[in-house]
């Protein structure tokens, strides 16, 4: 009997700081790791032709924790762009993507790719007229 009292004395002893211990905090702690580690320097890379005209769309995804709902909200921003190869965007995110068209009927190369902290995640190319080209970068 007395071993058993002994016991119980030491697991409360080992179990009540636990139950102190601020669950939020540590859920908030644990997130905002995976999330800072995931956050990347991007780069998108419009290339091909020199001179060719381009459109297209480019979208940044952001993350964070909402301890309330227990869930992730997503913040993505859309960017229009228009121009001239070469040209290049520079953002941070977690996850990037963009969708680039060809202004131009002729068979030249468009080739966009994109980059996250200097490691290339995912390229396409077309010599298609009006030809588009599609790339996706993430953690």
């Amino acid at each position: 009997m007395k071993r058993l009292s002994l016991l119980i004395a030491i697991l409360a002893l080992l179990l009540l700081p636990m139950a102190c211990v601020d669950q939020e905090q540590i859920i908030q702690d644990v997130v905002d790791s995976v999330t800072e580690n995931t956050i990347g320097n991007y780069t998108i890379k419009v290339g091909g032709t020199v001179g060719l005209r381009f459109a297209g769309e480019y979208q940044v995804n952001s993350y964070s924790y909402d301890p309330d709902t227990e869930s992730f909200e997503s913040f993505p921003d859309w960017y229009s762009v228009e121009g001239q190869v070469p040209a290049e965007y520079t953002f941070e995110a977690m996850v990037a993507g963009g969708l680039f068209q060809k202004l131009t009927g002729y068979e030249t190369l468009l080739r966009v790719e994109i980059w996250k902290d200097g490691v290339l995640q995912d390229s396409a190319s077309t010599t298609s007229p009006w030809g588009a080209v599609m790339v996706v970068g993430g953690p």
